[in-house]
Parts: structure tokens; sequence; C-alpha cells
């Protein structure tokens, strides 16, 4: 287990991204011990050294860090993973991505809405999870900001009726899937299954008025977000082998989901990077330059974008071309028969811009940094 020995990841129970970083590392039972960012070394040592405040980071035992969980779980495939994330499977592996892509970006919204929304109905449960106490001028000022961020993320009079509706179906056909499979390919979890959870666990399944409508209308999807959270397995009521579908399988319920993901994704994200496109047109960009002014500006503007046939004005963040990049490529490595079935069942609409973005820049990372890097 190489570098990962006793490194520590440092983060929140409550963390969309700190939960795909720790599900991915109790799979995988490496000897990494959980802190949290709270810790007076975080503030001293590591949001200098990264350059802003923003979890999860994994410090490795030579003081090396990582941050970002794509990144940690990538790193982690290279440094002993036990139990890959990685389908050997060319179409399994594109919908793993597929999954991650919408996991980590789409569900943002409805993660934040019932978060924030229902603040007073939950208020208990969440001044507890920030540590919220009496005279606690900084947990308050925190719990505000993020509050804030609903009208850029999306979430507005016009949206909630729709998000309501999309969580709710996406519920019902993933409480189908997990009825018959443990993880979205089989019995073992791939890099999607670990992209959905952030939302799906760290704010739906944990936040009191969420999570119960989940227990009421998918109970297998909250078993799910169980087992993903499990060191083991963790599936007695499946008779499958802990591995992925042969045979390089993608489930007809699985199709499902994915048929739902492609239709109300698409338009959406057809916008946010026709803004990106745009932006770089207008800009004068350079091979490794920063995407924002500075470390903590991760948005480039703010632009109009459909959702589920409804237009709300969003603040776009470059970093989603980080994980649609790894669809692209993912895409391009099926065979020819593979290649035409995908592009008939999942991108022969408005998600076809997942492939075939057409841009001059893509994103990367150097030291834990979001750059520009030219194509």
């Amino acid at each position: 287990m190489g570098q990962f020995q006793n490194a520590e990841l440092f983060g929140l129970p409550h963390s969309y991204y700190t939960l795909i970083a720790r599900a991915y590392l109790r799979k995988q039972t490496f000897a990494v011990k959980e802190v949290s960012s709270r810790r007076a070394d975080f503030v001293s040592e590591i949001v200098p050294a990264i350059g802003r405040g923003i979890i999860p980071v994994l410090r490795l035992e030579d003081g090396r860090l990582i941050q970002d969980s794509l990144d940690i779980i990538e790193a982690g495939e290279t440094n002993g993973a036990t139990l890959s994330a990685m389908p050997t499977g060319a179409k399994q592996e594109l919908i793993s991505r597929i999954f991650f892509l919408y996991g980590s970006q789409a569900l943002l919204k409805a993660a934040m809405h019932y978060r924030w929304t229902f603040y007073d109905d939950q208020k208990a449960f969440l001044d507890h999870a920030f540590g919220l106490t009496a005279g606690d001028e900084g947990s308050a000022r925190i719990m505000d900001k993020m509050k804030s961020y609903l009208p850029i993320l999306g979430v507005s009079a016009d949206t909630i009726p729709e998000i309501e509706h999309s969580f709710e179906t996406l519920l019902k056909l993933l409480d189908t899937h997990f009825a018959t499979y443990p993880y979205l390919l089989g019995g073992q979890p791939c890099l999607g299954d670990y992209g959905m959870l952030g939302p799906l666990c760290a704010h739906l399944g944990r936040d009191p008025v969420p999570e119960t409508i989940i227990k009421r209308l998918a109970p297998n999807v909250f078993r799910w977000t169980e087992r993903m959270n499990c060191a083991t397995a963790d599936m007695p009521e499946y008779d499958g082998a802990e591995a992925f579908l042969t045979d390089d399988l993608i489930p007809e319920t699985l199709l499902a989901v994915l048929s739902f993901i492609v239709e109300e994704y698409g338009p959406e994200l057809a916008d946010r990077i026709a803004f990106i496109r745009e932006h770089q047109q207008e800009t004068d960009l350079a091979d490794g330059m920063p995407v924002g002014a500075k470390p903590s500006q991760r948005a480039i503007g703010i632009a109009p974008v459909r959702y589920r046939g409804v237009t709300t004005d969003v603040a776009v963040q470059p970093y989603l071309l980080y994980c649609q990049r790894r669809v692209q490529s993912a895409f391009q490595t099926l065979g020819e028969q593979d290649r035409n079935w995908a592009e008939e069942r999942l991108f022969s609409g408005e998600f076809r811009c997942v492939i075939a973005p057409e841009l001059a820049f893509t994103v990367g990372r150097k030291n834990n940094i979001e750059v520009w890097e030219k194509l």
C-alpha cells in the first residue's frame, strides 16, 4: 500500500467531496486516518500549502498533499489499491465515468437545495454537523455563505419543483437497479459509485429531510449508501460475485438510469460547455495558466443554462472539464461496434458535447490548482 500507508485524510462527515474519497479509501483498507479540517494544522499548514481552504486533502506520510477526490482515487489506483474502481471493460469504464461526472457535478443542485432550503426543518442536525455553538460567529458565517450559493447553483423558485421531481425520479430508477445489483456495475464499486455517493450520502442520505425521502421511496438506494461506506463488500442479500459484471455487461436497469441522465443533463451541460468555449475565444489563455485569477476563484462567470425546460443563471466552473475529459477519453478507447452503440444510445443528442466539446483548452491540475491545458 506504499505511499498511502499512515496518510491523513482531512475533511468532514457532511462534505460532498470528502465522502467520495473516504469511501474509496475505506474500500481499499488503506491505513488512512480521518481527521477534521477544523483541526489547527489544517489551517496553519494545509491551507497555505494548497492556497485555499478546500476539502478533501490527503496528506501522505512524506508530507505531500493530494487535494480533490478524483485525484485521490486515481492516485490510489497506482498505489496499492486492493479493489480497483476502474472496470477493465471499455463500455463499463465509459459508463462509470459518466456516472462520476453526473454525481460529482449535476447533483450538486439537489444536494444543496435539500440541505439549505429546508434548513429550519433540520436545524439541530445541521448546526451540529457544522459545529455551530452559541456565539460561534465563524461557523455561522460558513453556513450563511453556503446558503448564499443557492441562486448561482441554479436553485430558485422556478427550478425547485424540477429539482425535486428529478431527485425522486432518479431515486426510483436507481432503486430498481439496486434491487438486483449491489453496485452500479455488479458486485464491485466503480468510480461512478463513488461519484454518486457524494451527493446521495453526504447530503441527501444524512440530512433528515432528504434522508426520509430516500428511505420512503428508495430503500435499496439507502442500503447502497450503507454498503458504500463499509470496508467490505457488504452484500449478503445478493448471490453474485464480488466483482464487476462479466463480458462488459451494462444491465438494462442501469441503461434506464443513463437514459434519464442523458436527457436531463444534456442541455445544461451543453450550455455550460458553450459558455466555457466562448470564454476561451474571448480570453488570452496560455497552456498551464490557472483557471482563476486566484486559487479560491473557481467560476469564470454566470451563464444562462437550461434545466428541465427552465432557463436559469448559474456560475460556471471549468473544473467540470476535468471530469468530462475522462468520459471523452473512455469513449475514444471503444472499438467500432461499441462506439456505434454509445453514439446511438448515449451521444445522439445534446449530451454529445461530452465527447465532442470543440474546445481549444481543457482543464488539468497542477500543484492542486486547476489550470488550462491546450488541446
